[in-house]
């Protein structure tokens, strides 16, 4: 093995200056090599900056045809025109030190959540991305997915462990990664992308594993009114599932499994409702 390294090794170390692979398999530093690798670093950066200028433009075409289709189908519906995107002036009045109100011009305007211009009459930053201020990305909430506090998020975490679901079960309820959810909630974590955050708040107690422990104290008022209609114990563990050869209520405490606590649920649902 160690011949063959060496056998390669001469190989590159034979090939003559001016090649970019002398420059870095031998680390030979002479004029002609150095010459060899800037060709080949400006010839690299140019292809990248071709294919971005081509990206785009593809953009620029796809939103033009995209404003097209809106401009011709508010025509059509009579509503208002959308603004394209774009630098577009934005005028604003604000007063100056010594209390006179004076106006601004900035470059660029918000265009609006719905394309036809922003209720706040905010302008945007040399730097901002969406043509969309902050106060109307909100409500751009099936399209944008920036970044949001995680306050309300871990709330929500916390009152589902409350009430027996863990952030590993709203994890894979909602398909968000363990380690966010856990950065979240024991490692202070200040914000998620906004989609993450909407699927997490929608996730209910619904969400329990079977094998999670919830306050027995509900079921066990289920029960009670079950044995109260004329239920033994022994039927009961017979029509809650259990296959022992003498049925039993088995569970006993202040926390039970979640599936014990659905099977209960369901079983008296359909005895009331019957």
């Amino acid at each position: 093995m160690a011949s063959t390294k060496w056998l390669v090794f001469s190989n590159y170390q034979e090939m003559p200056c001016g090649t970019r692979a002398k420059y870095v398999a031998v680390h030979c530093r002479c004029a002609n090599c150095r010459a060899a690798n800037s060709r080949y670093v400006i010839a690299r950066d140019r292809l990248a900056k071709d294919a971005a200028r081509a990206l785009a433009e593809d953009t620029e075409r796809l939103r033009r045809e995209w404003v097209r289709e809106r401009l011709s189908l508010n025509w059509l519906a009579g509503r208002r025109r959308p603004i394209p995107a774009g630098p577009r002036p934005c005028p604003q009045v604000w007063t100056a030190p010594d209390g006179t109100q004076r106006t601004r011009i900035y470059k660029r305007a918000c265009r609006g959540f719905d394309g036809t211009g922003c209720p706040y009459r905010s302008h945007l930053r040399k730097d901002s991305t969406g043509d969309v201020c902050l106060r109307c990305r909100p409500r751009l909430a099936s399209a944008w997915n920036g970044l949001v506090s995680s306050d309300a998020v871990r709330a929500h975490l916390k009152r589902l462990s409350r009430q027996g679901v863990g952030y590993k079960s709203v994890a894979i309820a909602a398909d968000v990664s363990k380690t966010v959810l856990a950065d979240i909630l024991f490692h202070d974590k200040p914000q998620l992308r906004a989609q993450s955050a909407s699927r997490i708040l929608a996730i209910d107690r619904d969400a329990v594993a079977d094998h999670a422990l919830v306050k027995a104290g509900p079921t066990w008022r289920r029960l009670r009114r079950l044995l109260a209609e004329g239920f033994t114990k022994t039927e009961l563990a017979r029509r809650l599932g259990s296959k022992a050869r003498t049925p039993a209520l088995q569970f006993r405490g202040r926390y039970i499994l979640a599936k014990t606590a659905a099977r209960v649920e369901r079983f008296y649902s359909i005895v009331m409702v019957a």
